[in-house]
């Protein structure tokens, strides 16, 4: 059979990077696609909304989390030892246990909606939960492909159909929300139309990748006919042994995730004595502010993406300190994007929120403090993202389940004392999402330095970005009073404040020379934009 030209290997932080800048597209889209319909459905409509992912996502992570992370090193690993044919081996192993799990997942979504709708104590999903069921297969085929494509450090089809998914669910979703309510249906069944321009853009997505699949897969010549390859029986075993411990990991985390909805609207409700429609528009408030809580993560995840293959590839190469130096450039990445955007959350929080939903004074004044609290969660979030990838690089894919699971405990107890007391109730949600995640990292970080020969300094990678994100705070802070008293214009006060304090971060991490010389030599043209940066090689690397 003739070679084709098959998927391009890209180095960490260019893989990284592609994806960074697919995700800066797909959230700006999805910015574009929430704003409105908030405003549109209003805080009960985002309720519903916010009720049916919930549910999305945990049969999502028992679906299509652990098996992409697992498909992606066994893939790194035969393609660094150039095994094609266990590399095919993989792929064909990963998408059958997709589409088996898939087809339980999303039928099982679609035929008790009306069940799961009335157990989170919210029966007006229902639309919304049904129109989101059939996204659970269709996002298992598109986990397979993107393990695929991760696993030989390729990351553009991954960005690529992400963009697609996005466009997707702003056109038709926002459409349908249209349609629904010029027809004379409620804000339950938009909560379902808008949430259908997610499934469909799943269906689009998988169709994509699909087709770049059959364009750059890996193909086969006489000479690796020979090579060695296990049976498809053994790589799913292996696939299995690796994804289980993911899956469950995750899946708890998600079921942790619905018990707290559960909890925060059955608390609402229960103790502080609130109606079923007043409790879903809190709810929906706090959902909102979640919005941008989940953005700085969202940055982060392509940096985890890329960790596993690379370090896995290290690692089976017996490269430990080009693991550890991956590892810390990750972290550092983390720091650079994590700590600026947490501050600058706690410190513009209110003005952010309504420039954002234009709310009115009342909801702001409870909005406002949620997002304070959620910012100071971000750091500690942004950290478990890459800590997991990294223990789950090393192969100890069983830690980061003990530390979810302890962290969603914490979460669960904190979540139902604190919403219960009345003068705390919705803010309590927000305190316990702090807890969650510092506990979390700080036991996946005690599991480094126990656990790795050479763990990544991570206090050595945080110095200079604390320093820069604590200028860069006070800038946006007085800026934005300055520009408030001077303008008369909340909007023209908070972008103004924002541009100024990017600007000083931005100048600070080129004064301070926070990017380093071997960040610059995973990116394309390394030495032009060390010379730029004007970075020095490194004394060991001379």
């Amino acid at each position: 059979m003739p070679e084709e030209k098959q998927s391009k290997k890209q180095g960490f932080l260019q893989g990284a990077a592609i994806l960074t800048m697919g995700t800066l597209l797909v959230k700006v889209i999805g910015a574009l696609y929430k704003i409105p319909m908030n405003r549109i459905i209003g805080t009960e409509g985002f309720g519903h909304f916010n009720v049916a992912y919930s549910i999305y996502n945990v049969l999502l992570m028992i679906s299509s989390t652990g098996l992409p992370v697992a498909v992606s090193r066994m893939i790194s690993e035969a393609n660094t030892l150039g095994h094609k044919r266990q590399v095919q081996q993989v792929y064909r192993a990963s998408l059958r246990l997709f589409l088996i799990i898939g087809v339980i997942c999303s039928g099982a979504m679609l035929i008790f909606a009306p069940q799961l709708s009335v157990m989170m104590k919210d029966p007006d999903a229902v639309y919304a939960i049904a129109a989101l069921a059939p996204a659970v297969l269709f996002v298992c085929i598109i986990c397979s492909c993107r393990g695929y494509f991760q696993g030989q450090q390729y990351m553009t089809p991954t960005a690529v159909s992400q963009v697609i998914e996005a466009l997707c669910k702003l056109v038709i979703g926002l459409g349908a929300v249209f349609l629904i309510l010029n027809l004379g249906f409620g804000v339950a069944e938009a909560a379902g139309g808008a949430i259908l321009g997610v499934t469909i853009g799943t269906v689009f997505a998988a169709i994509y990748l699909f087709f770049v699949y059959q364009k750059k897969r890996v193909r086969l010549t006489a000479e690796d006919q020979g090579a060695p390859v296990k049976s498809l029986g053994q790589t799913t075993k292996e696939l299995l042994r690796l994804a289980v411990p993911i899956t469950i990991g995750s899946a708890g985390l998600q079921i942790f995730n619905a018990l707290d909805t559960m909890i925060i609207l059955g608390r609402l409700q229960d103790s502080v004595g609130m109606t079923s429609k007043a409790a879903s528009s809190m709810f929906g408030t706090y959902s909102a502010a979640q919005t941008f809580y989940m953005l700085p993560s969202a940055l982060i995840q392509p940096l985890a993406i890329s960790v596993i293959p690379t370090v896995t590839a290290a690692l089976t190469l017996s490269q430990f300190d080009r693991a550890r130096k991956t590892e810390e450039s990750a972290i550092r990445m983390t720091a650079l994007i994590g700590l600026p955007c947490a501050a600058g959350l706690a410190v513009l929080a209110s003005p952010i929120q309504k420039l954002a939903y234009n709310y009115d004074t009342e909801t702001l004044r409870v909005a406002g403090p949620i997002l304070v609290l959620l910012g100071i969660a971000v750091i500690f979030n942004c950290m478990v993202t890459v800590t997991n990838a990294i223990l789950q690089a090393h192969g100890m894919v069983n830690i980061p389940i003990y530390t979810t699971l302890i962290g969603g405990l914490v979460n669960v107890i904190t979540d139902y004392w604190l919403i219960g007391i009345g003068a705390i109730n919705i803010y309590g949600a927000a305190i316990a999402t702090i807890a969650y995640c510092a506990v979390i990292m700080f036991l996946n970080l005690a599991a480094m330095n126990r656990s790795l020969d050479l763990p990544p300094r991570v206090l050595q990678q945080f110095v200079k970005p604390m320093v820069a994100t604590a200028i860069m705070a006070a800038v946006a802070y007085f800026s934005y009073e300055a520009l408030l008293n001077l303008l008369g214009s909340g909007t023209l006060a908070t972008a103004g404040s924002v541009c100024a304090a990017g600007a000083v971060y931005v100048a600070l991490v080129y004064g301070m020379k926070i990017i380093t010389w071997y960040d610059c030599q995973l990116l394309p043209k390394g030495d032009t934009i060390a010379r730029i940066l004007r970075v020095s090689k490194p004394d060991d690397e001379i």
